[in-house]
């Protein structure tokens, strides 16, 4: 078993990870703004929709992790802890079990 605690995290994956979000989420919205109104809009309007969605995502994603970079410290971080799973489980019934007698050997 193994504790760590997370104190710090890092800014331009999270960016990344809301930017991605962002423009996903802001491309459905955004594009059928744009298919559903043409002569308002447009679809060349839904990207830019779009666009801005990720740019809000990743900017208040910015946010949130000056906030956690600040206040992890002193609140004293996440605590984590990771267990390691055993091989043969439930879960992997397929793996033939082992046998003892049995040696590889070159």
């Amino acid at each position: 078993m193994y504790k760590y605690t997370i104190n710090h995290l890092a800014y331009w994956p999270i960016f990344f990870i809301m930017f991605v979000c962002g423009i996903c989420t802001g491309s459905i919205i955004g594009l059928t703004f744009g298919l559903m109104d043409r002569a308002s809009v447009g679809i060349l309007g839904g990207t830019f929709i779009a666009l801005l969605a990720g740019l809000t995502s990743g900017s208040l994603g910015l946010i949130y992790t000056v906030v956690f970079n600040i206040l992890a410290p002193v609140i004293g971080g996440i605590e984590l802890t990771v267990e390691q799973q055993s091989i043969l489980s439930e879960d992997n019934i397929n793996l033939p079990s082992p046998d003892p007698q049995h040696t590889d050997s070159a």
